[in-house]
């Protein structure tokens, strides 16, 4: 009988020892297992779901073979209790309840990181057709604001139309932009569910709103400016006399020392093309005429700038035999001319102007109230050889 006690004793404490080597690892297990699948996950691309499936698909696998061990786990501690129902394990502290409760969690925990895994996958799906949506606009839309403002920089520097049709085609362009404006609002809102959906990156384009709606404010402003400096040369074309062949030279003299092709001259650039029209430049007279041209100090001389610079130095070497010859036409090759034609010809100011001071017509053959123009003339702008 004493032997048989001992040789029960023996078997119970082997069971005991395999119960607590084999419980061990499992409930290790199973700790770690549950950590995993409550684990929090922060994924911004599909792949990232993909990984994170790929792993939890894994883990999955593995559970036929942790069932199998929790059943022989099970099978050795009801073999040790059936011997022995009333002795306490010396080898650990585990018990079976414990390792039943926790295999349960892992059963409810598996399907629960299914699905979020799986919301997740869903959510990513979400984030990357809205990239690709912003994108697909985006890459269009960029580009065709390039296309635009170098459209418009053509136009300003054509030479050989006339202003008008400059101004026509600049109109024509802004109707085109102005139409476009649902193309950059759709845009926006495409934008703005990517902001809510908390997606801040997009592999799919290299613009960003920011860039867009920059690009779009310069389009805007480019285009009103350079029709606004049209309609100033035609102003400043029409005020002075100026010929379309002129307006030419001068287009092409800028072009020609515009180096950056950016619509102004730099001062180094504006210096050269004076120097190529003749102009014995000092440091004192450079200085001065940039007062003239750039009375804000930028650097930079425009058309603009150029072509009133121009016409003043054109207007301040006017002569006699120029306004001479402007009067002869005006009173049809005659000598002298009357006081009805300057009326008819001359604005009323200028005309009354030239009434009250062109001395009477002295010559031969002329009728009551015929004026000098030459004499008219060599008193204003110097002496004259005609």
């Amino acid at each position: 009988s004493l032997e048989r006690t001992e040789k029960l004793l023996e078997t119970i404490d082997q069971l005991f020892l395999e119960f607590a080597k084999r419980s061990a690892p499992f409930n290790n297990w199973m700790e770690g297992a549950m950590e995993d699948l409550q684990d929090m996950f922060i994924v911004h691309t599909i792949e990232e779901v993909q990984s994170l499936i790929a792993a939890h698909e894994q883990f999955k696998a593995t559970l036929p073979e942790a069932d199998a061990e929790r059943q022989a786990i099970l099978g050795i501690h009801s073999e040790s209790y059936g011997v022995k129902a009333n002795i306490i394990n010396p080898f650990s502290t585990i018990t079976m309840e414990e390792l039943l409760n926790k295999w349960e969690k892992v059963k409810k925990l598996v399907p629960q990181r299914d699905g979020a895994l799986q919301e997740e996958m869903a959510r990513q799906h979400t984030h990357e057709m809205l990239r690709r949506q912003f994108a697909a606009q985006a890459n269009l839309i960029g580009p065709w604001i390039q296309a635009r403002m170098e459209e418009i920089g053509r136009c300003s520097l054509e030479i050989g139309g006339t202003l008008e049709d400059q101004m026509t085609q600049l109109k024509q362009i802004e109707h085109v932009i102005v139409a476009y404006k649902p193309n950059i609002d759709k845009l926006e809102g495409e934008h703005q569910l990517i902001q809510e959906s908390l997606v801040f990156d997009n592999k799919h384009t290299n613009y960003t709103m920011e860039h867009i709606r920059v690009g779009w404010e310069l389009l805007l402003t480019t285009i009103a400016r350079t029709i606004n400096e049209i309609e100033t040369q035609i102003l400043t074309r029409d005020a002075k006399g100026i010929s379309q062949q002129q307006m030419n030279e001068f287009r092409s003299s800028f072009n020609h020392f515009d180096r950056k092709k950016n619509g102004a001259m730099e001062t180094d650039d504006f210096r050269a093309c004076l120097i190529s029209m003749g102009y014995d430049l000092g440091e004192v007279e450079f200085a001065r005429i940039m007062m003239l041209v750039d009375p804000n100090a930028t650097g930079l001389v425009s058309f603009q700038s150029f072509i009133d610079f121009m016409t003043r130095e054109t207007a301040d070497t006017d002569t006699a035999e120029q306004v001479v010859a402007s009067f002869r036409i005006l009173a049809a090759d005659k000598p002298f001319i009357l006081v009805d034609e300057l009326r008819r010809e001359l604005p009323p100011e200028q005309a009354e102007y030239c009434i009250m001071r062109m001395p009477s017509y002295a010559g031969p053959g002329a009728p009551p109230g015929a004026l000098d123009y030459t004499a008219f003339s060599t008193a204003l702008y110097g002496e004259s050889d005609l």
